[in-house]
C-alpha cells in the first residue's frame, strides 16, 4: 500500500477487527419482503458487535472484500492494509479513441465518465461522453452513435447488459470492445467484454451493517430501492441477507422505485410519506441505492416530524456527504472514488492489446464509511489520501512491455 497518514491507523484497526471476525456469519434469510409479524427475536450481540467493529474500522479508514460481491457476508470483510489492485498490465495503445456512455448526465455515472475521460486524455487519447438519458431507448441510441464513431473501445456506466444487447453485439461485430462499469455479468447470449465493479453491493452491505450497529441490533428497516439495474438487485439481495443475520432486526418492506421517480421531488416525497403512514413508529431506517432523491426523502421525514427516522445512502456523492456532515443523513458509503475509472481504462488497454480482461473480483477496490464525524461539509474528499491508486495504475502502465 502507498504510505499515507491513514496507513498506520488501518493496520491498528486490522488487528482489532481480526479478533472480532473470528467466527462465521450466519446470514441467510427468507425472501419475504412483507412486513414481519410478531416481535423480533432476541438481539444477537455477537453479530451486532461484529457490525459495530466493521463500521468503526471503515469510518475514515478502508474496508476490503475478496471474491464475488454477490456472496458477501460480514465475516468476509476485512480492514484494508495493503495494495489490493492489479500489479501487472499491458502498455496502453497509442492514439486511442474512447466513447463513454453514462447512464444519465447529472448523476454519479457522469462523474465516473468524466474521470475516465481525464485519464484517457492523460494517455494521449481522445474521449467523448454520450448521455444514455436514463432509459433503454437512450442507451441504445448512444450505443448506435458510438458504433458510428468507430472508437478504439466503448465504456458504459451503470447500463444493464440486457437493455443494450443489440448495441453491444453491433460493436463487437466491428471488433470494438465494450467495458461495463457498475454492471454485472447477466449470463445472456450477449454481454460486455469486461466488467468493472463500483463496489455497490459492498457499499449496500455496509449500509445494512451501519443500521445494525447504530440500532444495537434492533433496526427496523425499509429498503427504498431501484430494482431496474441487475447490479442494484445483487446489492439488495446481499444487504437483505446481512440484515437477516441480525436476529433482533426487522425488514419492514422493500419499496421499489425507479431512477425517474428518484429524481422527481414530488414523487419521492409522496412515496416517503406513504411509508411513514404505513409503518408508523416502527419505521426507523430508510436505506437507498444511490444519492438521487435523498433530499426529497429527508424533506418528507422532516415534514412528518419524524427526526427519529434515519436515512442512509451510498456512492459518496458530494451533496450527500454535505448532508451527512450537517446531520440530515445518518451515513453514506463510498468505494474509493476514481479507482473504478482507472480500472475501466486498464480493461480497455488489455482488450485493445488482445489480452484477457481482468476478472471483476480481482480489481480490489476498497470502500469507506462516512458519518457526521468524518464527512466533509463541502463534500470534497481527497481519495488519494486513502491510497494513491492513480500512481499505482500509471506506474504499472509505464512499466508494461
Amino acid at each position: 500500500m502507498t504510505n499515507t497518514p491513514r496507513a498506520s491507523r488501518f493496520r491498528a484497526l486490522s488487528v482489532a477487527l481480526v479478533a472480532a471476525l473470528a467466527f462465521t456469519t450466519a446470514a441467510c434469510g427468507s425472501g419475504d419482503d412483507s412486513a414481519t409479524s410478531g416481535p423480533p427475536a432476541a438481539v444477537n450481540d455477537e453479530y451486532t458487535q461484529m457490525a459495530r467493529k466493521l463500521i468503526e474500522a471503515g469510518t475514515g479508514g478502508m474496508l476490503y472484500f475478496e471474491g464475488k460481491e454477490a456472496d458477501i457476508t460480514l465475516d468476509k470483510i476485512k480492514v484494508y492494509d495493503q495494495w489490493s489492485g492489479p500489479t501487472a498490465s499491458v502498455k496502453p495503445p497509442a492514439n486511442g479513441k474512447l466513447n463513454i456512455i453514462v447512464c444519465k448526465i447529472g448523476t454519479s455515472c457522469e462523474e465516473v465518465g468524466k474521470r475516465a475521460t481525464a485519464i484517457a486524455e492523460k494517455l494521449g487519447w481522445s474521449a467523448e461522453i454520450l448521455d444514455g438519458q436514463g432509459s433503454p431507448e437512450g442507451y441504445q441510441k448512444a450505443l448506435a452513435t458510438a458504433a458510428a464513431n468507430k472508437p478504439t473501445a466503448v465504456i458504459t456506466v451503470a447500463i444493464p447488459e440486457n437493455q443494450v444487447a443489440d448495441g453491444i453485439a453491433e460493436l463487437q461485430k466491428a471488433k470494438i470492445p465494450v467495458v461495463g462499469v457498475s454492471a454485472v455479468a447477466e449470463g445472456g447470449a450477449v454481454g460486455y467484454d469486461a466488467h468493472v465493479s463500483s463496489r455497490e453491493t459492498f457499499q449496500a452491505v455496509l449500509e445494512a451493517a451501519k443500521a445494525v450497529a447504530d440500532s444495537n441490533g434492533t433496526a427496523k428497516v425499509v429498503f427504498l430501492w431501484d430494482v431496474g439495474y441487475p447490479h442494484l438487485v445483487e446489492a439488495l439481495n446481499a444487504s437483505k441477507r446481512v440484515l437477516a443475520g441480525c436476529t433482533g432486526c426487522q425488514l419492514l418492506e422493500v419499496r421499489e422505485r425507479t431512477l425517474s421517480q428518484a429524481v422527481d421531488p414530488i414523487e419521492m416525497q409522496n412515496i416517503t410519506t406513504s411509508l411513514i403512514q404505513r409503518h408508523g413508529k416502527d419505521l426507523q431506517y430508510i436505506l437507498t441505492p444511490y444519492g438521487n432523491g435523498v433530499e426529497s426523502i429527508i424533506a418528507a421525514v422532516k415534514a412528518a416530524g419524524r427526526d427519529d427516522i434515519k436515512v442512509l445512502s451510498k456512492n459518496a456523492e458530494p451533496e450527500r456527504l454535505g448532508s451527512v456532515a450537517a446531520g440530515d443523513q445518518l451515513a453514506d458509503f463510498g468505494a474509493i472514488r476514481g479507482w473504478n475509472a482507472y480500472a475501466a481504462i486498464d480493461q480497455v488497454g488489455r482488450l485493445a492489446a488482445g489480452k484477457p480482461a481482468l476478472p471483476d473480483a480481482e480489481q480490489g477496490i476498497p470502500a469507506t464509511v462516512f458519518d457526521k464525524s468524518n464527512a466533509p461539509k463541502d463534500g470534497a474528499v481527497d481519495w488519494n489520501s486513502y491510497v494513491n491508486y492513480a500512481e499505482r495504475y500509471e506506474k504499472m502502465w509505464s512499466e508494461a512491455k
